[in-house]
């Protein structure tokens, strides 16, 4: 997979894409109406944008985005061209759709943070589209994983309804074996697999930036389960 090959670059930059935004300097994050001012000067579709405001209201209101990154995201994305902007924002409208967490803060797991690192690499429109969607099929394996391992109840599938600790854990582990895959080039049978996600897991428990939850669902994970969590990931028809 060719975005494996962005690694190294990829982490080297990651501190660099946050410290040069005038945002980081304001007391008080956005109001939404300034990051849809931001949306409509994108000049998408008028029922495309339409769609998109709605989405993140809703992420705003139930804690699956923030104000900030998104502001940050909507104009860093003015780099692409519009096509390509589309396409971006259409992954991330699904995956609110479906009610996963898109956007953590300035720091931390999210496609919206995902996109941003690309985008201050200088990647193409392509690249970070095929990213999303591979963080976006990570996130749905993960989630038809642990229900069907009874780790996690059925989600309610209504954006409108507020993000649980349940979906936090899911982010986060989606995240841990994303790159796992993605970054570190390991493969579903590396003997490093489980062990690298379960101490991502407990450390991030342990930082109190997951729910302590996640510390009782990483000892309950198998090899199995992350290969499943792999294998379902590049294979969506099956999950």
């Amino acid at each position: 997979m060719k975005i494996c090959h962005l690694s190294v670059l990829f982490v080297a930059c990651a501190g660099l894409v946050f410290a040069q935004t005038p945002l980081l300097l304001r007391s008080t994050p956005p109001a939404p109406e300034e990051v849809l001012q931001a949306l409509e000067a994108l000049g998408l579709p008028p029922e495309f944008t339409a769609t998109f405001s709605a989405a993140l209201l809703s992420g705003f209101a139930t804690g699956r985005a923030t104000t900030t990154v998104s502001l940050l995201l909507l104009q860093d994305l003015v780099k692409l061209p519009r096509d390509q902007v589309l396409e971006c924002l259409e992954v991330i409208r699904y995956a609110l759709s479906q009610g996963f967490i898109v956007d953590t803060g300035l720091a931390g797991s999210s496609m919206m943070n995902e996109a941003r690192k690309f985008l201050a690499l200088g990647r193409s429109g392509e690249e970070i589209v095929s990213v999303l969607r591979a963080r976006l099929g990570f996130l749905l394996a993960t989630r038809s994983v642990l229900v069907r391992s009874g780790l996690i109840s059925p989600p309610v599938m209504d954006p409108q309804v507020p993000a649980t600790s349940a979906d936090r854990v899911v982010l986060e582990l989606a995240w841990a074996v994303g790159d796992f895959i993605l970054w570190e080039g390991g493969s579903p049978g590396d003997p490093r697999f489980l062990g690298y996600v379960q101490d991502r897991l407990n450390r991030l428990s342990a930082l109190g930036v997951c729910p302590m939850e996640a510390g009782k669902i990483a000892s309950a994970l198998t090899p199995a389960m992350l290969a499943e969590i792999v294998q379902l990931a590049f294979q969506p028809e099956r999950r």
